[in-house]
Parts: structure tokens; C-alpha cells; sequence
């Protein structure tokens, strides 16, 4: 009986220490488990604030990108004031780059321009004073013919700068003046030529419509003088002085 109960309580034993040890590796397996969780929870937000912060820098990069550009445009568009001296009066004095054309050459071509832009002017003015089909309510005739209206502005904008901006031309007239005039003529050549375009739908899918006629002239009358005038030529006028 003795040997019995001894018996016993070493089985109890051993069956003790298994299931403490079974517990045991159970409590570690879960501890092991809930550490590597947050461990990779710490993982994945070191990361996530990594690439956050990666984001944010380059954010904040092409911030300074833009304020750079900003500034250099703002820089280079008043870079013609240091052109500017005081005299000895306290009136300032023009020391910078000019640009010199014949006198007689210089006066034929300015009145080809101007009697070019008269033409264009009237030809861009006069369809929206009368009433022509499709510059009522119809968005893609309207839309070229804003375009074309705001090309010949700056057209006749640009001339004026190259009219009075004397001779010779200071250096900063010139080059917002006679660079970009054979591009304004051709901004408003396709303005006309889209307004013609536009229009030729619209009669295509109402079948007509009043002022059709004088839109289209128009519009032919400002090619051709677009043409005219991108053909004159104004960079080979000035001349750089030494």
C-alpha cells in the first residue's frame, strides 16, 4: 500500500511538473507572441513616421522650390531697375543696353503695323458689336473668339510699347516688345482661325444662322494681316549698340 501511494505521488509529480511545464511554455509562446506584436507595431509606425516625415521634407522642399522660382522671377523682372543711376541732379539716368533702328526704315514699318493692326482691331471688334450665330450661347465659338479678342490686345499692346518706347529702345522695352511680336501675331491668327472653325460647326449642326458672313470675313481679314505682319520682320530693325 505504501509502495502504492508513493507510487502516486510520483506520478502526481511528474504530471505536475508537466503541465507547469506546459503552462510555463504556453505563457512564454504568448508573452514571445505579444512582444513580437508590438514590436512590429513599433516597427510599422517607426516607419510610417519615417515615410511621414520623408513626405513632409519633401513637401516643405518643394516649397522652397517654388519660393525660390518666385523670388528669382520677381528678381529677374525688376533686374532692369539697377540699370537706373541717380545723377548728380537726383533725377535718375538710363545706363543700361539700347537698341537702335534706322530712322526712315523705323517709320515705314511702324505705319505697316499700325494700319496692319487697325485691321485687325475691326476685324476682331466687329462681330461681337453685331449679331452673329453662335457668339450668343455657344461655348466653343465663344471661347476662340475671347482668345483671339485678348491676342489682338496684346498685339496692339506690344506695338505700342515698340512705338513709343522711343529710339533707340531701352533694353528691357525691347526684349517685352520686338521678341514676342511675331508669336502675338500668330496667338492671334489661331484665334481667328479657331473663332472660323467654331462657327463652321455650329452653321454645320443648325444649319445657319445671321452674321455668319461678316464672322467669316473677319476672321479671313485677321489671317491675312497676322500674316502680313509676322512677315515684316521686326528683329532685323533693331540693333544692338556697342
Amino acid at each position: 500500500m505504501a509502495e502504492q501511494e508513493r507510487q502516486d505521488r510520483q506520478d502526481c509529480g511528474r504530471q505536475d511538473r508537466q503541465d507547469c511545464g506546459q503552462q510555463d511554455r504556453q505563457d512564454r509562446g504568448q508573452q514571445d507572441r505579444q512582444d513580437r506584436g508590438q514590436q512590429d507595431g513599433q516597427d510599422r509606425g517607426q516607419q510610417d513616421r519615417g515615410q511621414q516625415d520623408v513626405q513632409d521634407q519633401g513637401q516643405r522642399d518643394r516649397q522652397d522650390i517654388g519660393q525660390d522660382n518666385r523670388a528669382e522671377r520677381r528678381k529677374h523682372r525688376r533686374s532692369y531697375l539697377r540699370d537706373f543711376v541717380r545723377d548728380q541732379d537726383g533725377s535718375y539716368v538710363y545706363t543700361g543696353k539700347t537698341w537702335h533702328a534706322d530712322p526712315a526704315l523705323r517709320r515705314r514699318m511702324l505705319l505697316k503695323l499700325w494700319a496692319l493692326q487697325a485691321a485687325m482691331l475691326l476685324a476682331v471688334l466687329l462681330p461681337g458689336f453685331v449679331t452673329t450665330a453662335g457668339l450668343q450661347n455657344t461655348f466653343y465659338v465663344i471661347i476662340p473668339y475671347v482668345f483671339w479678342l485678348m491676342s489682338d490686345l496684346s498685339l496692339a499692346y506690344t506695338l505700342g510699347s515698340m512705338t513709343f518706347g522711343g529710339n533707340p529702345l531701352r533694353d528691357y522695352v525691347y526684349q517685352r516688345s520686338v521678341p514676342r511680336y511675331p508669336f502675338l501675331t500668330a496667338l492671334a491668327l489661331a484665334g481667328a482661325a479657331l473663332t472660323a472653325l467654331g462657327l463652321l460647326v455650329f452653321l454645320l449642326r443648325d444649319g445657319g444662322g445671321e452674321g455668319a458672313a461678316v464672322c467669316f470675313i473677319c476672321c479671313a481679314v485677321q489671317i491675312a494681316a497676322s500674316v502680313m505682319a509676322g512677315r515684316c520682320k521686326v528683329d532685323d530693325l533693331w540693333q544692338r549698340n556697342p
